[in-house]
């Protein structure tokens, strides 16, 4: 069955599931937090110090 909030899957993981199917905003839902945002808004300043460029 399809889960459908963070819960399910943050709960499926407890239980040990090894997979779930869940919607692609279920799965956004997952990554998105105010520390998330603010960690790596910090990371890419410090980063853009550092003169350096990726690829």
């Amino acid at each position: 069955a399809s889960v459908r909030t963070v819960n399910h899957v943050k709960q499926a993981a407890l239980i040990g599931a090894d997979v779930v199917t869940a919607p692609p905003a279920t799965l956004k839902a997952l990554v998105n937090h105010p520390l998330t945002d603010k960690g790596l808004a910090a990371f890419l300043a410090d980063w853009a110090k550092t003169g350096q460029k990726i690829g």
